[in-house]
Formats: C-alpha cells, sequence, structure tokens
C-alpha cells in the first residue's frame, strides 16, 4: 500500500463537514487554549532570546509573531509561536500520541493562513487535518517510541502534522502533499533528554517551522520521496526501534476513525508536565478535606501509570524549568503554596528552604503489575501521604477519558483564555479576539485577527 500518498489523499480530499459537531467543539477549544498559551509565553525569557534571533535573521514580514507586535516570514513565525504556545507547558495534550498537539498545529496554521488570505475555517480544518494524521501514524508505530526511546513525540509527530495542515491551506494535489509529509518526516526530532530547558519548546517551533517550511519547498517545485512514513528506511520504521509498527493500519484509520473525538483534547490544569496532573489533582483533593502543614510529613508515595521517570526527570530541581519536570517540587508546591500557577516555576520558588526540605521526601512507583507496560495503561494515580504521627492520608485522581474536550468545560477553556491573553494584550483586544475565535468557523480571512493577536 502506498500509505503516504494515500494519507495524503485524505488531506485533500476531506472537508470540514465530514466532522462531527463534538470535533469542531474540541478543535475550537483546543485552539483557544492554544492561542492563549502562546499569549503568556511570549513573556518569557525564551520569547526574548528568538525575537533577537528572528530579527537578525530578517525576513519577509507576512506573518504575525503572537504577542510580540511584529510580522516576520512565515516559517519563522511557526517557529517562534509554537516555542512560545508549549513555553510555559500549560498546553493541550492528547492521549493516543501523548503529545501536545495544538501547539505544534495552530502556530503552524495561523500563519499559513494568514500568509495566503485563507478563512476562519480554512484554518480549522487544516488543524483538524494534521491533528488526524499525527494521531494516526502516533497510534500505529511502536508504543515504545513513547515510554523508552528517548524521542519527545510532539517534535517527530508535530513536524507530521504541520506539514499537513501548511500543505492543506496552500492547496497543494495529492502529490505535492505526499512529498510535503515526507519531507517533513525528514525533519524530526526531540529529544526528551533536554526537557526542564527551552529546547523543549523549541521542539513543538521547530516542528511547526519544519511543516511550514516542507510545503513551501514542495509547493515551489523541491522534491521529496512519496513513501516517507511506511518506506523500509522511513519515519514509522526508525521511530519504532525497527518492529512493531503498521503502516497500513495509519492509513486505514483515517476517515473511519476521528481522533479528536476518540482521543480527545485534555486542557491542562496546571503550566507543568502533564504526567504531574492527576497527583496534582489528588494532592489538591486531599489538602481540600484535610489540615496539613508540610512539617508534619514523613514521606509521600505516588504511584502513578507510567514508568518513572518518564518525562518527570528532574528528581532534585534547581531550576524553575525543571521544577516543571518535576513530580517531588510540583507536589511540595501544591502543599506549600495550595495552588499551582504560573508564578509556581521560578528558580526562587523551586529554591526555597521548604520546598527543598520536601522534595527528597516523595517518590514516584508504577502500580504494581503494570511495570513495563505502556504509559496510562491504568487509570488512576494514587497518593499517599505518610505523617510523622503514623496516619496514612490518601487520595486518587482517574483521567478524563470520554469525548473530544477532557479536563474542563468550554468556559473554562475562555477563562484560561482571558487569563493568559491579558498578560500581552489589553483587556479590550483579549475580549476581541475570544469572540473572533468563538465563531472561528465563520471568521472571513484570519488576517485581522492575527494582528490582534500581535498585541
Amino acid at each position: 500500500m502506498e500509505v503516504t500518498k494515500k494519507i495524503a489523499e485524505y488531506v485533500v480530499n476531506t472537508s470540514l463537514e465530514d466532522f462531527p459537531p463534538e470535533a469542531i467543539t474540541g478543535a475550537k477549544a483546543a485552539i483557544i487554549d492554544c492561542i492563549g498559551c502562546a499569549l503568556a509565553g511570549s513573556r518569557e525569557p525564551l520569547a526574548d532570546v528568538l525575537v533577537d534571533y528572528l530579527n537578525d535573521l530578517g525576513g519577509n514580514p507576512t506573518a504575525t509573531v503572537i504577542g510580540r507586535g511584529f510580522k516576520t516570514n512565515s516559517p519563522d513565525a511557526g517557529l517562534i509561536n509554537g516555542a512560545m504556545s508549549h513555553a510555559l507547558d500549560y498546553d493541550d495534550i492528547t492521549v493516543i500520541t501523548k503529545t501536545h498537539p495544538s501547539a505544534v498545529l495552530i502556530p503552524a496554521a495561523l500563519p499559513m493562513a494568514e500568509e495566503v488570505g485563507s478563512s476562519g475555517s480554512d484554518m480549522l480544518l487544516a488543524y483538524l487535518l494534521g491533528f488526524e494524521v499525527a494521531c494516526a501514524v502516533g497510534d500505529a508505530i511502536n508504543p515504545l517510541y513513547y515510554d523508552d526511546l528517548g524521542w519527545h513525540p510532539t517534535g517527530p509527530l508535530g513536524a507530521l502534522g504541520a506539514a499537513v495542515a501548511s500543505a492543506r491551506l496552500l492547496g497543494l494535489d495529492v502529490e505535492q502533499t505526499a512529498m510535503a509529509i515526507s519531507l517533513g518526516a525528514s525533519q524530526s526530532a526531540g529529544l526528551r533528554q533536554n526537557f526542564g530547558t527551552m529546547t523543549k519548546p523549541f521542539h513543538a517551533g521547530h516542528a511547526c517551522k519544519s511543516g511550514i517550511t516542507a510545503a513551501k519547498l514542495v509547493r515551489g517545485g523541491f522534491t521529496s520521496g512519496t513513501d516517507a512514513l511506511e518506506g523500509r528506511f522511513g519515519f514509522m520504521r526508525a521511530f519504532s526501534g525497527g518492529n512493531e509498527y503498521d503502516p497500513e493500519k495509519a492509513a486505514d484509520s483515517l476517515g473511519k476513525r476521528c481522533f479528536m473525538v476518540e482521543s480527545g483534547i485534555e486542557i491542562k490544569k496546571y503550566p507543568c508536565c502533564g504526567s504531574a496532573h492527576l497527583a496534582l489533582d489528588a494532592t489538591s483533593a486531599l489538602l481540600q478535606r484535610e489540615t496539613l502543614e508540610a512539617a508534619d510529613i514523613e514521606k509521600i508515595d505516588v504511584t502513578v501509570n507510567f514508568d518513572p521517570p518518564r518525562s518527570l526527570i528532574h528528581s532534585r530541581p534547581k531550576e524553575g524549568l525543571e521544577g516543571k519536570f518535576s513530580m517531588q517540587y510540583c507536589l511540595a508546591a501544591e502543599i506549600l503554596d495550595r495552588r499551582i500557577g504560573m508564578s509556581t516555576f521560578t528558580d526562587e520558588q523551586v529554591m526555597r528552604p521548604e520546598a527543598q526540605e520536601l522534595i527528597p521526601k516523595i517518590e514516584m512507583k508504577r502500580t504494581p503489575g503494570y511495570e513495563g507496560h505502556t504509559s496510562w495503561a491504568e487509570p488512576l494515580n494514587v497518593v499517599e501521604i505518610h505523617l510523622k504521627d503514623g496516619r496514612v492520608l490518601t487520595e486518587q485522581a482517574e483521567r478524563d477519558n470520554v469525548g473530544a474536550l477532557r479536563g474542563a468545560t468550554f468556559d473554562a477553556v475562555r477563562a484560561k483564555y482571558l487569563d493568559c491573553a491579558r498578560l500581552a494584550l489589553t483587556s479590550d483586544n483579549a475580549n476581541k479576539t475570544l469572540q473572533m475565535l468563538d465563531n472561528v468557523e465563520d471568521l472571513g480571512p484570519v488576517g485581522p485577527l492575527a494582528s490582534l493577536l500581535g498585541g
């Protein structure tokens, strides 16, 4: 089977009407959430470094840099907007691929739509197509890719999704779209070892830029193979460690399954690694019913649904970014502050003595009997707080696993957007952009929206 070409046919021939209303609603929520995260991320030091870098490069100003008040060329807009979307680790995740899909897809679709004058519905469709293809491929490769081989799947799968979204917005035909996907596949990258640094959000930005670059080069006559997903030396075999991958499954699932509904978009409550969120939910619930002080704690055992540490690689963090990828610090901060917010993850907060004293008392372990299984195979996380007086306080939390929009209501997504957007926009423009995004399927050319998002 010519898998990459069959996927390209799906991309070229699918319309917005082919998606159920629930998928449209989930995608709209994801777009709102992602752009809010990008606006908040535009205030981060990472954004300053990337702005300086882009100013050195120059380029044709066709696409808006979110929250920074200027335009650059569309590939570089994808780079910085994608990195800013993921800078706080506050952006959404999806279960099947264990990725942050929107931080790649929206920062690719928005600059391309702005450049070519596409409508809001065109951008929405491009997002959905990129999401579906990335999920179909991710679901058909070896689970070791996510859990053991060291790849950060947002980067490699994101490059495919961004290439798909960009190809659709540029109106590429089937042959060209297959080449764009193949060229995106050759740019796929992202190592988990860099978590806790600016490089993790760079993975999302690089994937955006890779997908946009691939589609634009192919439109200009650049050539690539048309079998880079399924080939003997292709993406799926390479990222699967050579075994347990099924290219035909990826191609056959498109149009028959709706991954937006099946896998959904999980909206984050906390600006840190999603692998810590269920434990934070459990700890928060426990603190609401118990009076507890850090000085009373002997130790904390956290039973997680993955083989530790997975993405939580910093057991003894010393910096704010490392704290985002530390179960130990996240739970310590929740216990000390009774909340986790954007101000939680500064160097000063991580290094405060009371946090550093509590951190070594917290240990992660896998649910007995699930060791070596795929991540998230079991539904629960359990937190056990052992007190010095001999009591053990226990609470558990379960992942929401039904529907396109998970972890938050649409109204909660809107509230999160305004909270984030007001860091970079006036209150009036925050409200205006939210109204436009709320009705994105009825929006004309996205240029006016992008200009307001520039800040």
